[in-house]
């Protein structure tokens, strides 16, 4: 489980984280944002947006890569390093984090535009909490009064989800949205068992904030409902199930889950199964495609090259319910001096390992097909409207 240093990381990185066909439909789609079908002859073309994308669909067989890599999506120079040094592949998810206060708040479809050009699907870990600054990050998440869930279901920040929702249908393309993550731990303020809330408000909030997309047509949306491995605490209110919103309020389904070796106190190296085996056999029942939103080894401690090589063949070999494996791609400076180093470039073994398990024809590149199926049928004008959107980060 996290402990809280790690969640102060995360505020910190918050508030500052295929086929021939396919192929060709995401070079076009490069090309078409560069500008190369901005004009039909001399005549200018009227921006017009393009149709919505639908959910995103799991591949029948085999996962997307992933990866989480700060500062990704708002400094492309991350992903570019990724695929020229790290992997042999194209990551079909780019996962970061906004909080709801204080810092990156807002939806930036200029930078989700930005990954459809690489053939990317956007997910977002979109978090109702105000995390701080980077330095000085918020000390104790749990306790923030302000973001009790009874705070969200009366209403209060009705406006925030209904202009954030405005934005993300202005990207017209496919966006993951993994809300309220981790809701079965104790560290955040929407956690069931912080804060004075209760599960039953986790799943008042999810259906209110779900349905405020709808009301906005937000239809481009795909729901990641995302478990902590475990239960904290232990108890059976705590249970996965308690926070589960209803099928047809969740598209994918989700957990974090990590080998923290040696580096907190109480925990030692453990192999892939440990983490992974009982939460997916929960996830599994929900009928959903599941992805790993958030999974990494620790360096230090044992063979991080091993704990990859072995994971990823499990992935592939035992859990065809997971259509999507993104991975924490992190160094994590403490306040202390400490570094927890997740990155996949931490030792010559990790990359190598790494390399060598995507590069597997089981784990799938961008461009995501949700991506190729919805620049298929995108009119010159609508590469216009996508060339119009500016920046905001």
């Amino acid at each position: 489980m996290p402990d809280k240093e790690v969640v102060r990381r995360r505020a910190a990185l918050s508030g500052a984280h295929a086929p021939v066909s396919i192929l060709v439909t995401g070079i076009v789609l490069a090309l078409a944002l560069s500008g190369c079908q901005a004009v039909t002859g001399a005549k200018r073309v009227v921006p017009t947006p393009p149709a919505l994308a639908g959910v995103v669909q799991p591949p029948a067989t085999g996962a997307y890569i992933g990866v989480f890599r700060p500062p990704a999506p708002f400094d492309p120079s991350a992903l570019d390093t990724y695929t020229a040094t790290i992997s042999p592949k194209k990551p079909a998810i780019v996962m970061w984090y906004q909080p709801w206060a204080n810092g990156r708040t807002k939806f930036d479809p200029a930078a989700a535009v930005a990954l459809y050009a690489r053939g990317a699907i956007p997910m977002v870990t979109w978090e109702p909490w105000d995390p701080g600054s980077p330095a000085a990050p918020a000390l104790d998440g749990s306790n923030e009064t302000a973001f009790k869930l009874s705070a969200i279901n009366s209403g209060a920040y009705d406006a925030y989800i209904r202009t954030f929702a405005r934005a993300v249908k202005s990207a017209r393309g496919p966006v993951m949205i993994r809300l309220m993550h981790e809701m079965n731990g104790n560290w955040y303020p929407w956690s069931g068992f912080a804060n004075g809330n209760t599960p039953q408000e986790f799943v008042t909030a999810w259906r209110r904030v779900h349905d405020i997309f709808s009301s906005e047509g937000a239809t481009n949306v795909t729901w990641v409902w995302s478990i902590n491995r475990e239960n904290v605490p232990n108890v059976p209110a705590n249970s996965f199930a308690a926070y589960y919103p209803g099928d047809a309020y969740v598209d994918w389904v989700s957990m974090s889950g990590f080998n923290w070796g040696p580096s907190l106190p109480g925990t030692s190296w453990l192999p892939f199964d440990f983490w992974f085996t009982q939460p997916l056999a929960y996830l599994k029942t929900t009928g959903k495609p599941v992805v790993l939103s958030e999974f990494g080894c620790i360096e230090g401690g044992g063979d991080k090259g091993a704990w990859i090589t072995d994971a990823y063949a499990k992935i592939a070999s035992q859990h065809p319910e997971v259509k999507a494996v993104i991975y924490f791609d992190l160094l994590d400076r403490r306040a202390n001096g400490q570094q927890m180093d997740w990155r996949i470039e931490s030792s010559s073994g990790s990359l190598g390992s790494y390399k060598e398990a995507v590069g597997s024809p089981y784990f799938l590149a961008a461009p995501a097909s949700s991506v190729a199926t919805w620049t298929a049928g995108i009119s010159t004008a609508g590469w216009s409207y996508l060339r119009s959107l500016k920046p905001i980060y």
